[in-house]
């Protein structure tokens, strides 16, 4: 899709506003990263791109390694779930529970994802299991 195009385009470009990079285009820049470049490559170019992101807009403190590397496991996820899907929107609605960004407090606590450890490596879930 050339929407698709144009919004990895302004990602990797820094054109992206960080006020229009909300957590549903995190999923889908997750999604879109997985789809093209496949599971290990579109891994680390979700978590690469994001932490630039970050650093650009000024918000370096603000990239956690952890969260990402959780919502990169549940995309892929929900998508290998899904068969045949071809449209981001496609997948959403099949799993609507992807939009909701406190998903991730299901598998870990506050008090976990708060630790400087879980901001910088990634660590296991301390409720919840992750299934995949």
């Amino acid at each position: 899709m050339q929407e698709d195009v144009g919004f990895l385009r302004a990602f990797e470009s820094g054109t992206l506003a960080n006020r229009n990079f909300h957590h549903r285009d995190h999923l889908r820049l997750t999604w879109l990263y997985l789809r093209r470049d496949g599971h290990e490559i579109g891994a680390a170019r979700v978590i690469d791109g994001i932490r630039h992101f970050a650093v650009a807009h000024g918000a370096a403190e603000r990239f956690h390694e952890t969260v990402t590397r959780f919502w990169i496991g549940l995309v892929r996820h929900v998508d290998e779930a899904f068969p045949g899907v071809d449209h981001f929107d496609d997948l959403l609605a099949r799993y609507p529970a992807m939009a909701d960004k406190t998903l991730v407090y299901r598998h870990y606590s506050a008090d976990l994802l708060g630790k400087p450890l879980a901001r910088h490596v990634w660590v296991e879930p301390d409720l919840l299991p992750l299934p995949w």
